[in-house]
């Protein structure tokens, strides 16, 4: 048999080569496990999942617990490995076994394959998708420590393309290509997320969303029942089910961005004509601006809705041409430019969420062959999210990594190399001497290092 360690060749130093082999024994390229385990202890995502998901197999013959098969895939999400195939080789991985409270060199500890976590992905049904989501939802709800005066939901559909045959995926003529369209919800403030939800790629219908939204405002009002809900998105909202549901409901409000048809048009013409006469007056000036923009507003009822509400109008004119747009919102009060300008556009920010989620996380991984397991994938990966925002947003407050992206603080934070050491009664980490993060290290660990709370999950 041969014992020599396959090896890698650098460039060679004066008097010197350099060689690499895999031999390195107790040593792990990941600090970020035992970062994610102490946000994990803090908020008990993983326990309340856990309790959502419910384990129907029989325990004489299995080897991981749901909660430690949740925690070992989430965390590897959140680490950078969103490939399911990178468990073979990180089951064993020392810190990533310490990360599941595991011993960390016993090699009857050793996590879970790949295969067994694509059975587990497969094993999902509705009524867990269910579950699960709902727990997400109360999850955001408990990292409240008193109810909010305000809230703002964002929500937004976002391309999550596919390449394969995946179940329900459809080509969708908007984003040219065949895709899911899961929708996302954000609270607006503080960027966590209160849902994620996988869907087919076509065009969402208003009574889809409507049914979706009922639940999630159902049980966010259950907890704050005197807390004003604002719930802002584009015109895929914009339908008479879901401004029904949220008019129906006492202290809730909308905002959201609507088609224009001619009646819309010719409300708005007046407008739009004066903008376009102070364009043209603006360009004798010697610093002639971007745009001219004016806003107006009028009660408008479309045939499908119950009653009229508010149409606001952003006529805007400017060198590649004029750019009108309309929102439609029960907010009362606030002057047109306001709403637009400060309430409806600051929506925006729900597509950095989205980015984070999609491109520093890849929640788009959904490449599984059910529905319901990519379901079970976007749910994962949602809740690797909420343990990177828990992070950056409590852990990491007033530190330089405090409005970072997860991207960023997965390679500052996470990919730091360890040597692990097993002792009698403890565990120790060596940590590289030239680590450029000490400090904030320091700080760090020593705001994780706090005594588990008393009652994490709820009545849930």
């Amino acid at each position: 048999m041969n014992s020599t360690s396959e090896q890698l060749r650098f460039a060679s130093i004066p008097g010197h080569t350099v060689r690499a082999d895999f031999a390195g024994g107790g040593l792990s390229s990941d600090l970020g496990p035992l970062l994610l385990r102490g946000v994990d202890r803090q908020i008990g995502l993983t326990e309340r999942l856990t309790v959502a998901l419910g384990d129907r197999r029989h325990q004489s013959y299995i080897s991981h617990s749901y909660r430690d098969l949740l925690t070992q895939r989430i965390f590897q999400i959140g680490c950078g490995y969103e490939d399911g195939n990178d468990s073979n080789s990180l089951r064993h991985d020392p810190m990533f076994k310490l990360g599941a409270a595991r011993l960390p060199f016993d090699d009857t500890t050793a996590l879970a394959s790949a295969a067994t976590m694509s059975r587990f992905e497969h094993a999902a049904s509705s009524k867990d998708i269910y579950r699960i989501s709902q727990a997400l939802v109360e999850q955001f709800i408990a990292g409240f420590a008193k109810p909010p005066r305000n809230l703002i939901l964002d929500l937004d559909h976002s391309e999550d393309a596919v390449h394969g045959q995946q179940p329900l995926a459809f080509y969708n003529h908007h984003y040219r290509s065949t895709c899911y369209l899961p929708l996302m919800i954000f609270d607006g403030q503080s960027g966590a997320l209160v849902a994620a939800i996988l869907r087919p790629g076509k065009r969402p219908h208003g009574a889809e969303n409507e049914m979706i939204m009922r639940r999630v405002l159902s049980l966010i009002r259950r907890r704050f029942p005197d807390t004003h809900i604002l719930v802002r998105g584009d015109g895929h909202f914009s339908g008479p089910e879901l401004m029904g549901l949220i008019d129906a409901m006492p202290n809730v409000d909308f905002v959201f961005g609507f088609s224009s048809n001619p009646r819309l048009l010719k409300l708005a013409e007046s407008t739009r004509l004066r903008a376009c006469d102070l364009w043209a007056d603006v360009q004798t000036q010697e610093v002639v601006p971007e745009a001219v923009r004016l806003f107006d507003e009028f009660d408008y009822r479309a045939g499908s809705w119950p009653r009229a509400w508010r149409v606001l109008l952003k006529a805007e004119v400017m060198a590649l041409g004029q750019n009108s747009r309309f929102i439609v919102t029960s907010l009362p009060g606030l002057d047109a430019d306001t709403l637009y300008e400060e309430i409806y556009c600051a929506r925006g920010q729900a597509e950095n969420y989205i980015k984070h989620l999609k491109g520093d996380l890849a929640a788009d991984r959904t490449s599984c062959t059910s529905f319901l397991a990519n379901c079970l994938r976007l749910l994962l990966h949602a809740a690797a999210y909420v343990l990177h925002q828990q992070l950056r947003t409590q852990a990491l407050q007033h530190t330089a990594l405090s409005q970072a992206q997860p991207s960023t603080v997965i390679a500052k934070l996470f990919k730091i190399a360890v040597q692990v050491r097993q002792c009698k009664n403890k565990i120790v980490l060596h940590l590289p001497s030239a680590c450029p993060v000490k400090q904030l290290l320091k700080t760090l660990t020593e705001r994780l290092f706090v005594p588990r709370p008393a009652a994490i999950l709820n009545s849930s």
